[in-house]
C-alpha cells in the first residue's frame, strides 16, 4: 500500500460515531451485504428483445466522445424506483436509480467490447444533504443507503488509457470520479470493486486508481 488510509475493512472498530474512520466502517458493516442490480430476463421474448434493442443501441450510439455510453442519462433520469428489474421493463421506464444506471453502462460497454466492473462507493456529503434526499427517498422506496453523512453509490470501473489502472465512471453525474475532491464533500470515503476472474481489470485480485494499490472484491478505506 501507498498511502496509509487504505485498508481491507473487516466491520465496525467498536467507537461508534466518534471518528471519521469509525463513521466509514459503520457504514460499511450496514451496506456489506448490498449487491448491485442485476438486470434479469423473463422467459420468452420480451426480455430478449428488449436487451437486443439496448446493445444495438449501444453500438449505434458509440462516438469517439472518449465517455462512457453518453446517451443513457438522456434517456433515462436518475430516481427512485421499484425492484427487480427486468429487460423488456427498464427499457420502458423514464427514471432508474444508479444501480440499474451503472448495470445499463457495463452492459453498454460490454455490447462493444469494452472490458468493465461494477464499483460500490461510499461518499462524503454532510448531514443537511443527506437528510433532504433521506427525506425525499423514504416516500418513495426507501433510504437504506443514506446514512449519517454518507451515501451509497454505484459506478463503472473502465481501463485507464495507457495505464495498467483503472478510471470509474460515474453514469449518474456523467464524469470521471478522479475529478472529484480528494476529500470534503462528494469525495469518495470507499470503494469495492466487483470482479471476476476474466475480466482483466484486476490482474491478481489487485487494481490500481488514483495511486493507491487495492484488493478487488473487498471494501478500500480511501479517504476520511
Amino acid at each position: 500500500m501507498n498511502n496509509g488510509l487504505v485498508m481491507k475493512c473487516a466491520g465496525n472498530n467498536g467507537h461508534g460515531g466518534a471518528s471519521p474512520r469509525a463513521a466509514i466502517e459503520q457504514a460499511i458493516v450496514k451496506l456489506d451485504g448490498l449487491r448491485p442490480t442485476v438486470i434479469e430476463s423473463h422467459p420468452g421474448r420480451c426480455c430478449l428483445l428488449a436487451r437486443e434493442w439496448f446493445c444495438a443501441q449501444s453500438r449505434a450510439h458509440h462516438e469517439v466522445s472518449g465517455l462512457p455510453a453518453p446517451w443513457l442519462r438522456e434517456r433515462w433520469m436518475w430516481g427512485p424506483q421499484h425492484h427487480p428489474d427486468y429487460w423488456c421493463e427498464v427499457v420502458e421506464r423514464t427514471t432508474i436509480d444508479c444501480s440499474a444506471l451503472a448495470a445499463l453502462t457495463c452492459e453498454s460497454l460490454r455490447a462493444i467490447g469494452e472490458p468493465v466492473a461494477t464499483v460500490q462507493m461510499i461518499e462524503h456529503f454532510d448531514p443537511s444533504t443527506v437528510q433532504n434526499w433521506a427525506h425525499y427517498w423514504r416516500e418513495h422506496g426507501g433510504a437504506y443507503w443514506l446514512s449519517g453523512s454518507t451515501s451509497y453509490h454505484v459506478a463503472v470501473a473502465v481501463r485507464a488509457p495507457g495505464s495498467p489502472g483503472i478510471r470509474i465512471w460515474n453514469p449518474t453525474v456523467e464524469c470521471f470520479s478522479e475529478q472529484r475532491p480528494l476529500a470534503g464533500y462528494g469525495s469518495i470515503a470507499a470503494v469495492r470493486m466487483l470482479v471476476d476472474a476474466d475480466s482483466g481489470l484486476a490482474p491478481g485480485g489487485a487494481f490500481a486508481w488514483r495511486g493507491l494499490h487495492l484488493r478487488a472484491n473487498d471494501w478500500n478505506i480511501v479517504s476520511l
